[in-house]
């Protein structure tokens, strides 16, 4: 969850240039700091599909937004969701394969920095599986027995967002400097208003 939220020092500033005007400070507040979190939404979402190998869809739908108001000026960005399956990444071979065509060694790939990493431990084999419900994905078995399979599963769209390194580190200074663009652009509309 990021959380952005103004402190007494904006709000004295932004009364400070709206002079006569200063009753519409927490509106201005607001609508900036609204912009701000739907900019930032799509920035994560955009720093997130250049690092991992997953479609900018999944980041948006994973992520809410909660308003701000002019009695709460906060805005937060909430990110859902459990670890993702190996299979929505990509993998090799991509689908599930019987007999003589079965490859030797799955390989997949969760950053688009890396290379295609192979899945095998020790003498455990990962592979393609497609169940009886057609859902496939990417398993391993659980020791010398056919049966059980282990799904084998990667980080969530939260953990990939709240990265420091990789995805929100990039983003935060970007996020700062598009609140204090928006709080200028609510102002000047206000005093031309």
């Amino acid at each position: 969850m990021i959380t952005y939220e103004y402190d007494r020092n904006t709000l004295a500033r932004v009364e400070k240039k709206l002079g006569s005007l200063k009753s519409e400070a927490p509106k201005a507040l607001k609508n900036a700091i609204n912009q701000t979190a739907k900019q930032a939404r799509k920035d994560l979402a955009t720093e997130a599909q250049k690092t991992y190998v997953v479609k900018s869809g999944r980041f948006n739908k994973a992520m809410t937004i909660k308003n701000a108001t002019q009695g709460s000026l906060e805005a937060i960005i909430k990110a859902t969701g459990a670890p993702m399956e190996l299979k929505d990444y990509k993998v090799s071979p991509a689908t599930a394969r019987t007999g003589a065509n079965r490859p030797d060694l799955t390989k997949a790939k969760v950053l688009k920095a890396g290379s295609m990493k192979g899945l095998q431990k020790g003498n455990i084999k990962a592979f393609v599986a497609k169940f009886s419900s057609g859902h496939a994905s990417v398993a391993q078995r659980r020791g010398s027995a056919r049966l059980p399979l282990k799904v084998l599963f990667s980080n969530s769209i939260p953990k990939m967002l709240g990265n420091e390194k990789r995805v929100y580190g990039i983003v935060r200074p970007t996020i700062e400097q598009n609140l204090q663009e928006n709080v200028d652009k609510q102002v000047r509309k206000i005093l031309e208003a």
